[in-house]
């Protein structure tokens, strides 16, 4: 259910910052400040857990460096192609986690995992929508993946930080670390162009930094790096059909073909996991 609701969270992502024309780092800086506020205000108010955060740990600033990257990439990658080729270089992540996390935790790659991976993979070079290829759309691939292996090599560091911190302070100090990293961004955009994309600033900020990565990052207390990518993998598949209807990016037979090999490669893997624990 906490990875279901964070691929539709996250999903919004991409149409949101499709429909942006702003620089990407400031859009990135903005949600960072509203998700920061948000989830700072909400652990003021429960009182559950210190204000204070572990900033100086090595790991969470490597960590929040490199989720930086990738949320910064994945902004370009839309800027010079679209929501569903971002997307879908974005989400060759999976296969990345998977052999990433074998290396670095030396961990026994699951062969089942391997070929959901790859089926992920097979799905994704389906989900690409045009014939012609613009010659910004390569360019537009090459950042998407690279935004990829970032989010993986986050995402299995994050794992073990949760051994020793909870999701909810691991998460806020990575957001905090990025704001400050890209103060020298903030005054690139008008006041006036802010207030004309307030909504999807907004959507940005609360629903998928605030809500659907908090979700994410919980989700790593039940799953490996590597299971929470497969299990995520159909938020491509969200982020095509809000692109068709809010920005009017219409599938082809091929999206909709990805889409199932997509679907079914997450399905395969939650019934695998379901019948695991």
């Amino acid at each position: 259910m906490l990875v279901a609701l964070a691929t539709l969270c996250i999903s919004i992502s991409g149409p949101a910052g499709r429909y942006m024309n702003l620089d990407p780092p400031f859009v990135i800086f903005v949600r960072c400040v509203i998700g920061f506020v948000v989830l700072m205000g909400i652990r003021i108010l429960t009182g559950k857990e210190s204000i204070r955060l572990p900033l100086k740990n090595k790991t969470i600033i490597f960590t929040s460096v490199v989720m930086c990257i990738h949320w910064v990439l994945f902004f370009y990658s839309l800027k010079y192609s679209n929501v569903a080729i971002a997307a879908v270089s974005v989400f060759t992540y999976p296969l990345q986690t998977i052999v990433i996390e074998s290396v670095i935790l030396k961990k026994r790659i699951n062969s089942f995992f391997i070929i959901m991976g790859l089926l992920v993979c097979v799905g994704v070079f389906f989900l690409h929508p045009v014939e012609e290829v613009k010659n910004t759309y390569g360019l537009g691939i090459f950042l998407g993946c690279i935004s990829g292996t970032m989010l993986a090599i986050r995402n299995i560091y994050s794992k073990v930080l949760l051994l020793k911190y909870s999701s909810n302070s691991t998460y806020l100090s990575q957001v905090f670390i990025t704001c400050i990293l890209l103060i020298p961004f903030s005054g690139r955009e008008s006041l006036d162009a802010v207030i004309e994309n307030i909504l999807p600033l907004l959507l940005l900020g609360i629903v998928t930094t605030t809500i659907g990565h908090l979700l994410m990052m919980k989700s790593f207390s039940y799953f490996s790096a590597s299971e929470v990518g497969l299990l995520i993998s159909g938020q491509p598949v969200f982020a095509i059909i809000m692109a068709y209807f809010l920005l009017g990016e219409e599938p082809t037979w091929k999206v909709i073909i990805g889409a199932g090999i997509v679907l079914f490669a997450v399905f395969s893997t939650f019934l695998k996991l379901n019948k695991q624990k």
